[in-house]
């Protein structure tokens, strides 16, 4: 054992983790990290997370490394290659510019298409579409350019360039009239009565369900108690307005015209919200954000692995989305 694997194992035995914990936060099989504590000196990119989440300086543990003889795994631990990319390169695989530019984000991000699909609000087959050569609708490119940083303008020239209608060589292509004439002749159906509009609850419930997502995941982008946004979808508890405008945007809504709509009928029994001037050391958020903290932290074990890492995926993001806001502040 080098002295860089006896400092992995201090280190997490001295904040009482699990061999099991460790490896689902470095995105690694426990059998991995179990040898990271033996005799295994990792590649750089693995390194590089060690670092990061031990709080390591990157550059005194690189050269520590460098100084102890590379161990690899056994055989019945195969090294991983550095980037998902290596599965399905460019090369082997035709992708348009604009699809391969939003699953490089996304790898970049480390993040899978469930997780992407559910911020955006649409269902992960339809998200994985986007990284084949489906070209999204305005309003999802403007979710698309604001979750990843980019320009808006920028980026739907790039998409005009990109889609350019390619003809057969064998004919030219048929006129309107040309097209319409060789149309099979149907009668119209009968217009039947537009059903009532969908209740807000209904609405929200049906957009949880085509995003894929569960109950706990929602509750935990929109900074609610899950038995408190169960009530919402059962119809027993109304939105504040502030409630309203985080579910509106996670769903991709407007804000205004849900608001508009529900004015006219529930939203009459609502008080009008209270604006108040931020304070320096906003308290009220600060014992909030604890709060979830500690029913995240409650409740982490009483949850199946594969939620944890649905749950990981997302606050990963969020994170990144953070950094990102307070750079733009």
């Amino acid at each position: 054992m080098s002295k860089l694997n006896e400092m992995i194992r201090e280190f997490r035995e001295d904040i009482g983790q699990s061999i099991e914990g460790l490896a689902l936060l470095m995105q690694m099989e426990p059998d991995e990290f179990a040898q990271l504590e033996e005799d295994w000196i990792p590649p750089d990119d693995i390194l590089q997370r060690l670092c990061a989440l031990f709080e390591w300086n990157y550059r005194d543990i690189k050269r520590l490394a460098d100084k102890t003889p590379s161990v690899k795994l056994g055989q019945n631990y195969p090294e991983k290659p550095e980037s998902s990319l290596t599965e399905e390169t460019p090369s082997k695989i035709s992708v348009p510019p604009f699809a391969r530019m939003i699953r490089e984000a996304r790898i970049k991000a480390k993040q899978d298409a469930r997780g992407i699909a559910t911020l955006l609000g649409v269902s992960p087959d339809y998200y994985e579409e986007l990284e084949a050569d489906l070209i999204p609708p305005d309003d999802l490119l403007r979710k698309l350019c604001s979750l990843f940083g980019w320009n808006y303008k920028q980026i739907q020239q790039k998409i005009s360039r990109q889609s350019t209608v390619l003809y057969g060589t064998r004919q030219p292509p048929l006129t309107a009239s040309e097209i319409q004439a060789r149309l099979p002749k149907i009668e119209l159906p009968e217009i039947t009565d537009i059903p009532a509009p969908v209740s807000l609850h209904e609405q929200i419930q049906q957009a949880r369900i085509r995003a894929d997502q569960n109950v706990e995941g929602i509750s935990l982008l929109l900074q609610v108690n899950p038995k408190y946004y169960e009530q919402i979808e059962a119809g027993d508890v109304i939105p504040d307005q502030d409630l309203l405008k985080r579910i509106s945007s996670l769903f991709g809504w407007n804000y205004h015209e849900m608001l508009h709509r529900e004015k006219s009928s529930q939203y009459g029994q609502l008080q009008p919200a209270v604006t108040s001037l931020d304070s320096a050391d906003s308290s009220k958020t600060e014992i909030k954000l604890r709060e979830v903290q500690e029913k995240i932290a409650e409740n982490w074990r009483e949850i199946t692995r594969e939620r944890q890492e649905t749950l990981l995926t997302q606050l990963e993001l969020i994170s990144e989305m953070m950094e990102r806001w307070k750079n733009e502040d």
